[in-house]
């Protein structure tokens, strides 16, 4: 039996779509990068805080 894909597409998941399906449904909510990875230093972290903090709910983590 195939696994399930949680891919919109219904694609098998890259190592990449495992850590962010993981990490969204373990309840993180902040910025993740292309591989899969929570986003907590540096200039890209400083941008999206502040896009974060001009945004309505400004969901961060």
């Amino acid at each position: 039996m195939p696994a399930t894909s949680r891919r919109f597409d219904g694609k098998p998941e890259t190592a990449a779509d495992t850590r962010f399906f993981d990490l969204r449904e373990s309840g993180y909510r902040g910025p993740i990068d292309q591989d899969g990875h929570r986003v907590t230093t540096g200039r890209a972290k400083e941008i999206l805080d502040a896009l974060a903090a001009l945004s309505d709910d400004g969901a961060q983590q």
